[in-house]
């Protein structure tokens, strides 16, 4: 069974709001002087990736368009995705596609 709409802006909404949180944590650890961060600041630019491929895969079409056929990514791909971001964040924010 697909997503409904609600189900993934409230999806949507819950990553945005983990890869913000894993953002200020990090931010929080440059400003008490850790400067040893860059693992963590590659991880938020993979964070910042695989949110744009979690938003485009579900918003870019419209619902009679299967995205399947028209999308770049085939389903595995998109659930290995939210998987890893799942593991970085660490969050259990899955939506079935």
């Amino acid at each position: 069974m697909a997503a409904t709409q609600d189900q993934i802006d409230t999806y949507i909404t819950n990553v945005r709001s983990a890869v913000a949180d894993y953002g200020k944590a990090l931010a929080v650890q440059q400003e008490i002087g850790n400067h040893d961060t860059w693992c963590g600041r590659v991880k938020l630019m993979l964070l910042s990736g695989y949110l744009d491929c979690v938003y485009d895969y579900f918003l870019q079409y419209p619902d009679d368009i299967d995205p399947d056929t028209t999308n770049f990514f085939t389903t595995e791909e998109i659930r290995d995705v939210m998987q890893h971001i799942n593991n970085i964040c660490g969050t259990f924010y899955i939506i079935e596609v």
